[in-house]
């Protein structure tokens, strides 16, 4: 009889799924001042779009006051930098045998809500997360099973586990879920996945971790891992028409409803400065 892990049993862990699901979509960025973690939402003939941090990839964004011939004064835009995207190719066992390097340009970022995307410039199709039911985002019970994964330290993507403890958690404003899965410097920008009919699901970006100041010294406590939820995800997506990401809507539509929506923030802006 093949002998069975026994924390594989208690985590309802399986070996196979963990490399393919959790491993393979997780990967690390590096811009020129930071090293973090990045997850592929979508690999396809359409590209590679990764999620991230926008604090891993904040030294890779510049705004500066340039002249806008259409509303006719000085205003702030955004300049952004490529960063480099480490994938790594990993075999059966989990061991990583070989690593691509790609450039990936920022094609949305929010500094409040800590969110970037990315799309890589490649054109190869990479192993990408399954998405948590959009239906289900905001029904995730405490207490369930999560793996977490990211580039520790700077180092290929590693794999911890532990359980979801704590929904809502307000810090600046914006909504947190806590995990138990131990998160150190570099999970910024992972995965945080949960397991759904045998499956592991894509719930979230591994974000902050809370920290212990005694005296002069600072503790990370690296089991208190704060990470934003799937539902934010969701919504920051939608609300920037990128639906197409999980199959909602098709490209096409998304890229449409996107220059509308960028075409009549652009009038209103244009009427203000008339009135």
């Amino acid at each position: 009889m093949e002998e069975v892990n026994s924390q594989e049993v208690r985590l309802g862990i399986n070996h196979a799924q963990i490399i393919e699901e959790v491993l393979k979509p997780t990967v690390r960025i590096r811009t020129d001042k930071a090293i973090g973690s990045g997850s592929i939402i979508k690999s396809d003939e359409e590209g590679t779009y990764i999620l991230t941090n926008r604090h891993v990839v904040d030294d890779a964004i510049e705004y500066k006051d340039v002249w806008d011939e259409l509303l006719r004064r000085e205003v702030k835009k955004e300049f952004t930098k490529l960063v480099e995207v480490d994938i790594p190719k990993i075999n059966k066992i989990g061991n990583q045998v070989a690593l691509t390097t790609a450039q990936a340009e920022i094609v949305l970022s929010n500094s409040e809500q800590d969110m970037a995307l990315l799309h890589l410039k490649d054109e190869d199709v990479y192993p990408s997360v399954k998405w948590y039911p959009k239906d289900l985002a905001d029904k995730i019970p405490i207490l369930t099973p999560l793996a977490s994964c990211g580039a520790a330290m700077g180092e290929k993507p590693i794999v911890t586990f532990g359980n979801l403890n704590g929904i809502g958690i307000e810090i600046d404003n914006y909504e947190y879920d806590l995990s138990s899965a131990s998160s150190v410097f570099g999970f910024s920008g992972g995965t945080v996945f949960a397991n759904l009919n045998g499956s592991w699901h894509f719930v979230g970006i591994p974000s902050r971790v809370r920290v212990a100041i005694i005296g002069f010294s600072v503790d990370v406590v690296p089991f208190l891992s704060y990470f934003i939820p799937i539902r934010r995800v969701y919504k920051w997506l939608t609300d920037n028409c990128y639906e197409f990401l999980w199959g909602e809507k098709s490209k096409e539509e998304c890229d449409k409803a996107r220059e509308e929506k960028r075409q009549k923030e652009l009038a209103i802006a244009i009427a203000r400065e008339k009135a």
